[in-house]
């Protein structure tokens, strides 16, 4: 190493590491979607759809996640939410594709395509909540279809909450056999409405169902405000 070489290292270990400019302000913003009057894709069933998360990255849309499945709805409430970093000094642009999901292959190609939404993450975050028409692709309107997506900011930490469920002597709902139970945790919207947060899974034939444990946590739950209402339906 030359003594012009040596100099420069030296000064660079006494500057310390490259400092790396801010991307600006941010704050994790959890996205909650929910739709209405989605396209009937199958011949002898509702559709069983799924919302797909895209953000746009380096001039390319990455997929950023996926709800659940919900199987025979056209007005899905999904309880899988969305928590991305919302830089507000940035135009971040946002796309949610609907697919009705007939497969267990975790390519969309072969699946019924049920709207889309483009916009930014600004356009969610100043209006709460965000109502707006699913689209086809060539951008015009998917019938009467419309997509709802509820944004709230995400505080650090917070508690995690175990819980368990049982219920008993249900009301039989099903003319051969019996009801196959499930329950939805929702929490309430500055809005006045309620947002689904937990939907366990379907117990088979019974009147008097165990759900499984499961965690949840107290920002999902209540934002972190204990006083906020939540209501539990099965």
């Amino acid at each position: 190493m030359t003594k012009q070489e040596t100099n420069q290292s030296l000064m660079a270990y006494q500057q310390g590491p490259v400092s790396v400019p801010s991307r600006g302000p941010v704050s994790k913003v959890e996205l909650r979607i929910e739709c209405e009057g989605l396209p009937k894709k199958d011949d002898f069933s509702k559709s069983d759809p799924c919302a797909v998360l895209f953000m746009f990255q380096k001039g390319n849309w990455i997929e950023m996640g996926r709800t659940e499945n919900i199987e025979n709805c056209h007005d899905p409430k999904f309880a899988k939410s969305f928590t991305i970093d919302y830089y507000f000094e940035e135009v971040q642009k946002i796309k949610i594709e609907v697919y009705d999901i007939d497969n267990s292959t975790p390519k969309l190609t072969d699946d019924d395509f049920l709207g889309v939404l483009e916009c930014t993450v600004g356009n969610l975050v100043s209006k709460n909540p965000y109502v707006n028409q699913l689209k086809k692709r060539n951008g015009s309107q998917m019938g009467k279809a419309t997509i709802t997506i509820r944004s709230e900011e995400v505080k650090e930490g917070g508690n995690i909450a175990y819980m368990t469920f049982s219920a008993t002597k249900l009301d039989n709902k099903d003319f051969m056999g019996k009801s196959d139970p499930y329950l939805e945790i929702s929490k309430s919207a500055p809005d006045g409405t309620w947002q689904v947060v937990h939907r366990t899974e379907v117990v088979k034939n019974t009147l008097n169902p165990r759900w499984r444990p499961f965690f949840l946590p107290e920002n999902t739950l209540c934002g972190g405000d204990k006083n906020r209402s939540i209501k539990v339906i099965t």
